[in-house]
């Protein structure tokens, strides 16, 4: 079958060449109608736009940089479906980063790709002051978006909203032990930012619920699982709770485990959650239930926003949004206790 062409795409609509290429680049001067119209074309006739020809009539490369420090996280991860997903869509051409263990190393390869290859950088995940600098350095006048609170970043920002994450998990795990806030433990073994903003939420909601939070909450040391100054903290308060939220799947996993092996029944004598929607939550039994702090429409978004900025449709202020995170119920919270 002959490759289907601009020309092509022209005669099935009854549109010029020039229209239709213009609606093909998204350009700001054709109407929403006949852009519509042309995609429907295409799709009709399995267009597929030359990735060589758009970027020789546009001087666009056609390609953004994703950068995370981490591609175990799972919001990292979330947040790189989310933008791949759109990218697809725009067909565009996405490059990922990973800063690992070796981010000096990382980070002059990453200075190279910004600088021959893209339109636009994505930020995704925790960085150093230094290697932000770096980054946005290297991005120059193209946009950039992070999709977590950075340290000197003033542009746009897409974030998940962990304050509303703690409050979400709060009200899920009262409801599972019908508001008897006295047997509820908050558990976190970490103290950055966006495990302050889960216990603040926590708290808020305790408060509000006639609770106090600090006889509610518990810190274990971080670290491996099989610290035992971690798993006697961790034991010592597991028989007398029956809801447990935790900062994180993998910390929820750990109170699940060490649950069972005390004969409780998570899912049917105690309640047990996590945050983050880590893969591992998914595949344990009982499954976890978590908060997802909604990466993927961080990615989706984010990327949009790129676009529009480089597209200049765009002018406003930067824009400094928060996202809401999800409640994903699994069987570990499903009690009647």
């Amino acid at each position: 079958m002959a490759k289907v062409t601009i020309e092509d795409i022209s005669r099935q609509t009854g549109l010029s060449r020039g229209t239709v290429s213009r609606a093909l680049n998204d350009r700001p001067d054709i109407s929403e109608l006949t852009k519509q119209r042309v995609l429907e074309a295409c799709r009709e006739l399995k267009y597929v736009p030359s990735h060589a020809a758009r970027s020789l009539a546009t001087g666009r490369r056609y390609a953004v940089a994703v950068v995370v420090d981490d591609l175990h996280c799972a919001l990292s991860c979330g947040i790189l479906r989310g933008v791949m997903s759109r990218a697809r869509s725009e067909h565009y051409v996405v490059h990922v980063s990973e800063l690992g263990a070796d981010p000096e190393n990382a980070l002059d390869h990453l200075a190279a790709i910004i600088n021959e290859r893209v339109d636009g950088v994505l930020l995704a995940g925790t960085f150093s002051r230094e290697a932000v600098q770096r980054i946005t350095t290297a991005a120059g006048e193209r946009p950039f978006v992070a999709c977590t609170p950075l340290p000197g970043v003033i542009g746009d920002t897409l974030a998940p909203d962990h304050v509303e994450a703690g409050r979400l998990a709060a009200r899920h795990i009262f409801q599972c032990v019908r508001n008897d806030i006295s047997a509820v433990l908050y558990v976190y073994d970490e103290d950055g930012a966006a495990a302050a903003q889960q216990r603040m939420g926590f708290d808020e909601v305790c408060r509000m619920a006639g609770g106090t939070p600090e006889a509610s909450t518990l810190q274990v040391s971080p670290g491996a699982g099989g610290d035992p100054r971690r798993l006697e903290a961790l034991r010592s308060r597991l028989p007398a709770v029956r809801g447990v939220v935790a900062s994180s799947d993998l910390l929820a996993v750990e109170v699940l485990v060490l649950a069972m092996q005390a004969g409780r029944e998570p899912g049917r004598d105690i309640a047990i959650m996590g945050q983050g929607n880590d893969v591992l939550g998914r595949r344990i039994v009982p499954a976890l239930t978590t908060i997802d702090f909604s990466g993927e429409e961080i990615g989706r978004r984010a990327l949009d926003l790129a676009l529009q900025r480089l597209a200049k449709t765009r002018h406003d202020a930067a824009q400094q949004v928060l996202v809401p995170p999800l409640l994903v119920e699994r069987a570990s919270t499903r009690t009647h206790a």
